[in-house]
Order: C-alpha cells, then sequence, then structure tokens
C-alpha cells in the first residue's frame, strides 16, 4: 500500500507543479499594470498547505536605489497590525493577567469618564461606542484639524491624551463603529497590564516564538530599517515622490513584516505556539462577536469582526482575514481555512491597489486548489 501511495503522490507532483506554474503566470498578469522597473508596486504570495505557492515581487521598494521588491522587503501593514494588538491582548487574557469583560479604566484610568462602562472586549470588536481620527478632539488649539500622516506631528504621551479626552459616538454595544483610537488604547492597556510596551510585548510573546526575525511594531519611526519598502506617491507631473507617516504610536497599526516572515504567522493558526500553544486561543481570536451591527445606508449588517480579524463568505469560500491603508500603504490578508489558502499582499503606493489585487488574486487561487 505504501508503495501505490507513494506512486500515486510522484505520478501527481508534475500535474501540481504545472498547476502552480499556471497560477504564477496568471498572477504576473494579474500585476501586467505594474512597471517593475521604474515604479513602486507590491509584494504578493499564495500559501497552500504551509508553503508558499506562489512568492514575488512586483515593482520596486526603493525608487532611488532601484531596489526591486522582494519576499525580504519590509513593508508597513498598517490595520493589518490589528490582529497582532488583539493577539497580545488574547495572550494576557488567557493567562488570567487581564479580564476581556473589565471597564477600560481599570487598566486606564487616565481616560475621561464615558458615562458608561466599556470593556476591552468592546474595543477589540470595535463595538465600545469609539470614534475615530476625525474625532473634535484632536483639533489643534485654533481649532483647526489635526493633519494625520507627515503635517502634524505628537509624541506618543501627546497623542494618548488627546485620545483620553475623546468622548464616546455611540452607547457601548449598541452597533459597531470601526475606531483606530481602540486599538490605540489596546496598546497602552498591554502596556500597563504586562509592563512592556506593544513593540516589547510582541517581540517576546509573538514575533520571537514564531521566528519572524524580521518583524516588529515601529514606535520610532526614526529608525533605520534595512530592506525596508518606502512608501511612494504620484504627482501631477508623473514622477514620485517618498510618502510616509512622521507619527510614533502603534496599535491600530505600526507593524513592519516581510513575505517571508508572515508565513509563520499564517501557519500558527493551524498549529498554534502562542500563550498556553493550544486550540482555545486561536478559537479565541477567530470567533465574532455576534453584536458587531454596522448601520449603513442600506440598512444594518453584521460585520461578523473578531480579534482584529473579519470573517466573510468569498467567492463561495468562508474567509477570515483583514486588509489595512497608511500612508501610501495598501495591504490585505485574507485566509480560506477551508482549503488552507492564504492570499497576502503588500502594496507600497496606492496608484496601485492591495485590494483589488487581492482579490483577482484569491479567485484565481480559489479555482486553483478547488480543481486539485
Amino acid at each position: 500500500m505504501k508503495r501505490t501511495g507513494t506512486a500515486i503522490l510522484v505520478a501527481l507532483l508534475p500535474a501540481i507543479a504545472v498547476a502552480d506554474a499556471e497560477l504564477s503566470t496568471a498572477i504576473d498578469d494579474v500585476f501586467s499594470d505594474v512597471d517593475v522597473a521604474t515604479e513602486p508596486g507590491c509584494a504578493a504570495g499564495v500559501i497552500h498547505r504551509g508553503e508558499y505557492i506562489h512568492k514575488k515581487g512586483y515593482g520596486l521598494a526603493n525608487l532611488e536605489y532601484g531596489q526591486p521588491i522582494s519576499s525580504e522587503s519590509v513593508f508597513r501593514m498598517g490595520s493589518v497590525s490589528k490582529q497582532f494588538t488583539a493577539m497580545a491582548i488574547a495572550i494576557l487574557a488567557e493567562r488570567g493577567d487581564l479580564d476581556l469583560d473589565a471597564d477600560v479604566h481599570t487598566y486606564l484610568p487616565q481616560l475621561m469618564s464615558y458615562g458608561h462602562q466599556v470593556t476591552v472586549r468592546q474595543m477589540v470588536h470595535h463595538i465600545a461606542g469609539m470614534g475615530d481620527y476625525d474625532h473634535p478632539a484632536f483639533n489643534k488649539p485654533d481649532g483647526s484639524e489635526f493633519r494625520f500622516g507627515d503635517e502634524d506631528y505628537a509624541t506618543i504621551d501627546e497623542f494618548l491624551a488627546m485620545v483620553a479626552r475623546a468622548d464616546l459616538v455611540h452607547e457601548p454595544g449598541s452597533q459597531y463603529e470601526y475606531s483606530n483610537l481602540g486599538y490605540f488604547l489596546l496598546a497602552h492597556v498591554v502596556e500597563s497590564v504586562s509592563g512592556k510596551t506593544l513593540r516589547q510585548f510582541a517581540e517576546a510573546e509573538i514575533f520571537s516564538p514564531l521566528g519572524m526575525d524580521r518583524s516588529f511594531f515601529n514606535d520610532n519611526v526614526d529608525q533605520v530599517i534595512p530592506n525596508r519598502a518606502y512608501g511612494y506617491r504620484q504627482l501631477d507631473d508623473g514622477s514620485w515622490e517618498v510618502y510616509m507617516t512622521n507619527l510614533d504610536f502603534v496599535g491600530d497599526g505600526g507593524v513592519f513584516t516581510t513575505l517571508d516572515d508572515f508565513i509563520e504567522w499564517d501557519q500558527n493558526f493551524y498549529r498554534n505556539k502562542l500563550g498556553k500553544g493550544g486550540e482555545g486561543l486561536i478559537e479565541l481570536v477567530e470567533t465574532p462577536h455576534p453584536d458587531t451591527i454596522e448601520m449603513t445606508d442600506e440598512g444594518p449588517r453584521n460585520v461578523h469582526y473578531a480579534f482584529g480579524l473579519r470573517t466573510d463568505e468569498v467567492n463561495g469560500e468562508y474567509m477570515i482575514g483583514h486588509g489595512g491603508s497608511w500612508q501610501a500603504f495598501t495591504t490585505t490578508y485574507n485566509r480560506y481555512p477551508e482549503l488552507e489558502l492564504s492570499i497576502v499582499v503588500f502594496c507600497n503606493s496606492y496608484e496601485v491597489s492591495a485590494y483589488e489585487k487581492s482579490a483577482a488574486i484569491g479567485k484565481l487561487a480559489i479555482d486553483a486548489v478547488s480543481g486539485e
């Protein structure tokens, strides 16, 4: 029987290799609009059953030096970072060091009184009633809006003071309202409970155990980052300029990583190495809250938001993932657990959208692996 099974596997290998090659050719076509020799672009990967079946860079990580994007290029993740912040919270909860249903003032007493209990769990799922960066609490003394990104500047402590005086925009638990402020505060909950910054905690409890040696929360924008993918925006005359944030705060974003590292995070959802090492931690972070109801022009809809992860049905398959967008960078991570398939796309210019590329690649990849 072993010989027969081995013979079948050997016979199938050429067909699998051909299918992977055909998929890679099709993905290359998805990026045919990127001038890989002169423009910023993307790193794109397709993970299937624990391995990359496609992993490639399209375009330049650094225009000045003509450095191509590769699987070793270090990208800013934007809101894809939220799942790492949420995992830090989940690890502390699993240990018993943090109560997900405790009022956030238990850990951050400097926050204004909201007049309602606001729990850590509600913040994780974006149902705490907190607002976002357009909150008037961020207005400058002259009444003008704080310009996030690369114009106005605030230290982490100054930003925390602004967030601390931001009142709620909804009653807690009443509806889903995506809140970067909530996830920024979760970073400080981690620090309050553990005595470590989110960067330090994530390094010790997430990145190091997974062997993600090039991944970190960047709370120092002046840090020199080898193999960094720079962010760019295109000017009206067709030229490019560097476009990156000058802000240090993390939690809502701030993770830097590579394709080579990211597969370790992806595979941990199948074979957990974090926290106590059991399935309970993964079940916690993957389970959406039932009350993540967003009010839209078309009426209420359930966002199915888990711990820094959205769940949905895409191309007929259950998907769990998240996207990010911040200062030239767009990123996506979409995982189809029933197929053991994941699509990872990181882009360093708004001129090319990780969301659009990921959607196209996802359909191609699902069709390819479903036929195996």
